[in-house]
């Protein structure tokens, strides 16, 4: 099967904001998350986040390869067009 392209822009950069918003939103009613036992939503969201700016990382630095032109590059991050 050949591989799924999915533009980055519309994926994972609106979704890893969403993640730090609801982080943000999260932290300050922490209280309230403390008294009803439900911390697990703040650091889900906060994992989100850094997971998706991790990611967002790997994937620059994999197209800095491709430009660069090192053998062992993702050659299709170039492919995609990120606005």
């Amino acid at each position: 099967m050949p591989p799924v392209k999915a533009n980055l822009a519309h994926i994972v950069v609106p979704l890893t904001g969403l993640w730090f918003v609801l982080s943000v939103v999260l932290f300050f009613v922490r209280d309230e998350l403390r008294a009803h036992d439900a911390m697990i939503w703040f650091w889900t969201c906060l994992a989100g986040w850094v997971l998706g700016v991790i990611g967002l990382s790997i994937y620059a630095w994999q197209r800095q390869a491709a430009r660069r032109g090192t053998r062992s590059a993702n050659a299709m991050a170039l492919e995609e067009k990120i606005r």
